[in-house]
């Protein structure tokens, strides 16, 4: 399943309701939580670890966040097409926004 987010922190129960496997973009302020330093709470991490993570580049510039600051694994979206790719690949979606 594909989750797109936009708000920081992240909800629990958004947390509470993802599973192994999934595709989660997170946008405008959400992006925040793909940095390695706001990952610290075990719960977080560990579920982040085990989906498919993805940031916008724009918001990342936007936000003054360099890919090195980014946790492991986290798949940088550079333009629209990777995005509508990602839509394409994830038939049901989920917006917490």
């Amino acid at each position: 399943m594909l989750h797109i987010i936009d708000n920081f922190p992240l909800q629990r129960s958004f947390l509470e309701n993802i599973h192994s496997g999934d595709t989660v973009i997170l946008k405008d302020n959400a992006v925040y939580a793909a940095k390695q330093e706001n990952s610290k709470e075990s719960l977080t991490t560990k579920t982040l670890a085990h989906l498919n993570l993805c940031v916008s580049q724009a918001d990342l510039l936007l936000r003054n966040i360099s890919n090195h600051e980014l946790l492991r694994g986290v798949v940088i979206l550079d333009n629209i097409n990777d995005y509508q790719d990602i839509l394409l690949d994830d038939i049901a979606c989920r917006s917490y926004n």
